[in-house]
């Protein structure tokens, strides 16, 4: 017998940790507090029914299924998995959602984020915004407003994170006391030539996420000016630094409901465009074909300013607000590395 046998014998390799299909198990719920004691339910191709007595509130049963999991590392926990459930009380015209986070190597629960304390309806999760990302559980939710129906659904959209302490997770951003921990709706945030909302030309990228509650990722690219996405939308909103200082935002499709503070948008017309700026906006017609109207404000305060509507048969399809410099649509700039 040789002695390579009996190093392998006495230290036997370790096994690859099994792959959990976590669409295909069963798992044990609450419908984000329906009941007290979790329910076991089984779930199929990401969907699955749980029915007895037991589901409490007369209902006869839940329809449950998975609407998104995340993997990645959590101080204090390693690998985990997260798996954002919806759950549907039988009868009624509601829905709940529940956060749970699991050890992705064997499948074992950690716990689940705990429901929210709020008076108005419970807020919605965002589910294509869940991630774990630089060692922090976040998600996007839309919560409740005083004003907000149960038909119209929440507008107060919040950028939330969880971290694990004392055994528990802990939300952060959730309660939106202060600008800087809610997250910002920019589709109903207005351009100006100063900015919009509160992001406000000149700021850094540090002080612009801050601003509106979001991340602004990735690195600026070798070109002279970096046009960034904010991670969770709205899509086709570009904010364009140059040297770490916001000089313009970009507006292009499908990203049609943002408009300036006057009202123009994707879509409105040239006479719409020159009714709302009368005696203010100039024509030119660009190297590559098609019209811009120039919107330059007559004030000292905004001068060096513009707002640019690049036309396409007579409607707007794209504008950009900022610096005069920078505020033009070619050459672009890059995107993010």
């Amino acid at each position: 017998m040789s002695g390579d046998f009996l190093v392998a014998k006495a230290h036997p390799k370790p096994s690859a940790p099994k792959l959990i299909d976590w669409k295909n198990r069963a798992y044990s719920l609450t419908c984000d507090d329906v009941v007290d004691k979790p329910v076991r339910v089984t779930l199929r191709n990401g969907k699955g029914v749980a029915k007895g007595s037991i589901l409490g509130g007369g209902y006869d049963r839940w329809e449950v299924e998975v609407q998104r999991t995340a993997q990645g590392r959590l101080s204090r926990l390693g690998n985990v998995t997260a798996v954002l459930f919806y759950c549907s009380p039988q009868p009624s015209n509601f829905f709940m959602q529940e956060l749970r986070v699991y050890r992705t190597d064997d499948g074992s629960e950690i716990g689940r984020t705990p429901t929210f304390d709020v008076q108005e309806l419970a807020p919605q999760y965002q589910p294509k915004s869940l991630t774990i990302k630089d060692r922090l559980l976040a998600a996007d939710l839309r919560f409740y407003g005083p004003q907000d129906s149960h038909a119209d659904g929440p507008s107060i959209l919040r950028h939330v994170t969880w971290t694990w302490e004392d055994g528990r997770f802990v939300p952060h951003g959730a309660d939106g006391e202060s600008e800087d921990r809610g997250r910002v709706d920019l589709n109903r945030q207005h351009m100006t030539v100063n900015g919009m909302g509160p992001l406000e030309l000149g700021m850094s990228r540090d002080e612009a996420a801050k601003a509106i509650g979001a991340p602004i990722p990735g690195r600026e690219g070798r070109r002279i000016c970096t046009d960034f996405s904010v991670e969770g939308g709205p899509e086709g909103l570009l904010l364009r630094f140059e040297s770490d200082r916001l000089v313009a935002i970009y507006v292009h499709r499908p990203a049609t409901t943002i408009s300036t503070l006057s009202g123009i948008h994707i879509d409105s017309t040239r006479d719409d465009v020159l009714n709302t700026y009368p005696g203010e906006i100039t024509s030119t017609i660009p190297e590559y074909g098609g019209e811009e109207l120039i919107f330059a404000p007559a004030a000292p305060e905004f001068a060096g300013k513009v707002i640019r509507f690049g036309m396409n048969n007579g409607v707007v399809d794209t504008f950009i607000a900022g610096e005069s410099d920078w505020a033009v649509f070619a050459p672009s700039c890059g995107g993010p590395e």
